[in-house]
């Protein structure tokens, strides 16, 4: 793929994945910001400008992958800082880490492709990765995020894979996600399919919360009141009109399904890299040429 060929497609990647993040605060969903209002612990501009930041950084994996260049985590790393430096608060954290694969991976014909090779990514997260996952966690200082299951922090993680923290913090629904080969940001992408773009926001965001309690919820207030959320989640799926009454309850008790939000977020790229694929991808790369480097 020549070098001009692999800027404009790469371009194209970081573009949808990072404006995902804005589309998905775009939709009001229970519990979440959105560009109608803020919350207690985040705001719509928070998610806009953390997704402008976050483009460069996805155009930098996409890039990478190509030649399986490592570690991953880095741009994370680097992603944080330079939030800091432009006085950010970077609030799309499971987002971006979700989103680190998928953008490593994207140099492929179909999202197909490019998820198939996402897992194997997945799994080939290193020591090296762990070191910039829990670097990154120290500069953000986020408290809630404290000791995992097995007893060690994720702050001070050492000689670990990266891959083996993620089966350790299986329980939450974001890092869920990235093990089962992002079957409930599949689950989203159905329901856009099926129902558009807003309703399918909406029902999938409630049918992901109902599947599986909410991780940061779970962190920051127990397990208790996440599977509550989840099972009044599942009710409100049922009976649309309940809708507005677990969003108060999320509301006033400060309560913020975020990695529901953020597994929201990444199906809205897989729908859109399926549909960018879908028309653009092959052309890509028949325009390789002989002596160009070739995709794995």
């Amino acid at each position: 793929m020549s070098l001009g060929t692999l800027e404009e497609f790469c371009n194209s990647i970081s573009f949808i994945l990072s404006s995902s993040t804005v589309e998905e605060a775009f939709y009001d969903k229970p519990g979440n910001a959105s560009r109608r209002r803020d919350i207690k612990s985040v705001s719509f501009k928070d998610l806009v400008l953390s997704a402008l930041v976050s483009k460069e950084y996805y155009k930098e994996l996409c890039k990478r992958g190509l030649r399986r260049e490592k570690p991953l985590f880095d741009s994370l790393y680097k992603a944080v800082l330079k939030s800091m430096e432009l006085g950010v608060n970077f609030a799309i954290l499971g987002t971006f880490i979700q989103m680190i694969p998928i953008a490593y991976s994207s140099i492929s014909r179909s999202l197909d492709e490019t998820l198939k090779k996402a897992s194997v990514t997945i799994r080939s997260l290193d020591e090296n990765d762990s070191i910039y996952f829990s670097k990154s966690l120290q500069i953000l200082g986020l408290s809630y995020l404290g000791k995992i299951d097995s007893g060690f922090d994720y702050r001070t993680i050492g000689k670990v894979s990266l891959y083996e923290v993620l089966l350790h913090s299986s329980s939450d629904s974001a890092v869920k996600n990235m093990l089962e080969d992002y079957k409930y940001s599949r689950l989203v992408v159905d329901k856009i399919e099926k129902l558009g773009m807003e309703k399918g926001v909406l029902e999938g965001f409630l049918s992901v919360l109902c599947q599986v309690p909410d991780g940061l919820i779970w962190r920051k207030h127990g397990g208790r009141v996440a599977i509550t959320v989840s099972k009044m989640s599942c009710e409100a799926l049922e009976n649309p009109k309940l809708i507005n009454e677990l969003d108060r309850f999320l509301l006033e008790n400060g309560y913020n399904p975020g990695s529901t939000a953020d597994i929201v977020a990444v199906g809205i790229a897989f729908f859109k890299l399926g549909e960018w694929y879908g028309k653009n991808g092959v052309n890509y790369f028949n325009s390789m040429q002989r002596g160009c480097d070739r995709v794995p």
